[in-house]
């Protein structure tokens, strides 16, 4: 029983950073800008998050710093996209390229080394951070549910208030029409252009928090290429889940539950090659694509200026 519960624990710590992400594609591509450049923000947001906390000291400023770091390349997507109207993939795929190169610089550049920056301050854990509150003596993390990041549950309640926010608010119904129907949004009076510009800007803040979780919710240091694709994961989980916050919500556990599985049988099965269990989300990602499950119409404005 105590295997299935940190099991379970720890596919939720697993999945923070896709939910995260994905939601910030989510809100893109429901304004109708295809976004792939999720993996550019969260590589971005992890390494801000571990550039803001070693300056400032502080965890919490380095998370506000991955999210602002993650905004600055969804500011980018947009200038290119929206502004200079380019093909919004290749943007994409670009600023994906940037982020790569630019993070590897800086971490020269501020730090003076090269693959790992040094250690900084991380987040509290859930037993952490209320024991904190509550003024309680903090014990040690000695279990997976002990050692759970406080950005674990945060993460879910956005996701949840995300949810609403799509669904039962004026923002909610305006940016669904800009990504259905700019034309028609257009002549009520809408400006799709401003909707679509704080789409991305949101998504990307959303994308850069889910990055800072890698840097200072799960490690205290910043590693080169770190996101390892989870970016990319994150876009999947957004087609897989049909656009629909529910969906999105559920792809993205599920991808988290394969990864944690993953780990779990590589301590498991010693004698297999470690490289085969990392790969296990990505091939269960392409399998669910393959089999056609999530298949739904797009957004009909998608990519379209």
């Amino acid at each position: 029983m105590t295997t299935l519960l940190n099991l379970f624990l720890l596919a939720l710590a697993k999945s923070t950073p896709l939910l995260l992400a994905s939601f910030g594609g989510l809100l893109s591509e429901l304004s109708g800008v295809i976004n792939f450049a999720i993996e550019g923000m969260m590589l971005v947001g992890a390494f801000g998050a571990i550039w803001t906390a070693w300056a400032t000291g502080s965890p919490w400023l380095g998370l506000l710093g991955g999210g602002f770091g993650g905004l600055a390349i969804g500011f980018l997507h947009a200038v290119v996209s929206l502004k200079l109207k380019a093909n919004q993939i290749v943007s994409s795929i670009a600023l994906n390229l940037l982020a790569a190169g630019i993070t590897g610089t800086l971490l020269n550049q501020v730090f003076n080394v090269y693959g790992t920056s040094p250690a900084v301050p991380k987040l509290p854990g859930i037993g952490e951070a209320f024991s904190g509150v509550l003024g309680l003596p903090a014990r040690p993390s000695s279990s997976v549910g002990e050692g759970l990041s406080i950005l674990v549950p945060i993460a879910l309640a956005a996701c949840i208030v995300l949810w609403v926010l799509l669904h039962r608010s004026r923002y909610g119904l305006h940016l669904r029409a800009c990504g259905e129907n700019p034309g028609g949004a257009e002549a009520a009076g809408l400006a799709v252009w401003r909707v679509r510009l704080s789409a991305l800007l949101a998504g990307g803040f959303l994308a850069g928090i889910g990055g800072a979780y890698l840097a200072i919710g799960e490690l205290s240091q910043f590693v080169e290429q770190m996101t390892q694709g989870r970016g990319y994961l994150a876009v999947a989980a957004v087609i897989l889940g049909r656009w629909r916050p529910a969906g999105v919500m559920a792809a993205a556990l599920l991808f988290g539950f394969s990864e944690a599985f993953s780990e779990w049988l590589g301590i498991q099965w010693v004698q297999v090659p470690s490289q085969f269990f990392l790969a296990l989300p990505y091939l269960l990602c392409l399998l669910v694509l393959l089999l056609g499950l999530g298949k739904r119409q797009h957004p009909s404005a998608l990519g379209r200026l």
